[in-house]
Order: structure tokens, then sequence, then C-alpha cells
């Protein structure tokens, strides 16, 4: 279950979805570079993982009225709340695809707000 909601009151910014199974909401990857050396090796930098990091790729199955809801959020808001399994996150959608009620989007997380 996912709840996405606007950061300001408003009654018809907000929504609470059950996701399907392939959606990907655990998924963390780290801050790492590979530089190529000289001498045919190369130089790999590990930054750590941080909760910015993460990409949450939701995959839903909606009604009209619930897919409108969350294309008036998608389209209205800049940054959104999104609640989770894992914790409570601020960030944006950076994709929504609505394929006659299959929705695919992106949530791309600023920062976890709380666990």
């Amino acid at each position: 279950m996912i709840g996405l909601s606007k950061t300001t009151a408003d009654t018809t910014g907000d929504i609470v979805i059950y996701e399907s199974k392939d959606s990907q909401i655990k998924e963390l990857s780290a801050r790492i570079s590979r530089t190529a050396t000289l001498d045919g090796g190369c130089v790999i930098t590990h930054y750590g993982a941080q909760d910015s990091d993460r990409t949450f790729r939701v995959r839903v199955n909606l009604n009209e009225t619930d897919s409108e809801t969350l294309k008036n959020i998608f389209e209205g808001s800049t940054i959104i709340y999104c609640s989770t399994e894992i914790g409570f996150f601020s960030g944006a959608i950076s994709k929504f695809k609505d394929n006659n009620g299959e929705i695919d989007l992106t949530f791309l997380v600023k920062e976890k707000l709380s666990t």
C-alpha cells in the first residue's frame, strides 16, 4: 500500500494505491563512480547509499476517477509526500503513464522524513 499526497491541504490531492508485485519500492542504489586508469585498470569510489538515491517504480491498476486524481497530483505538484511500508518520503513523480487504467509511475525520493 502506498499513499501519495500534495504537501498542502487539499481534499482532492491524496490517494492510497495498492501496488502490483512487480513494483520496485525497496531497491536502493549507491553513489559509486568508476574511473579508468592509464594502466588499464580502474578506480572505484564508493560514496555510500542515501535515501535520496532511491527511485520507486510503481505499477498499479486504477479506475478512471483514481487515475485522474493521480494524474492531477503529478501535473499540479512539484514536491509530494509518499508513504510506503519502508517509510515516509518527500519527492517528485518524474513519470506518469496511463494505459487504460494500468498505471506506471516513477517517484524520485528527495528525502526520508520518517521511518
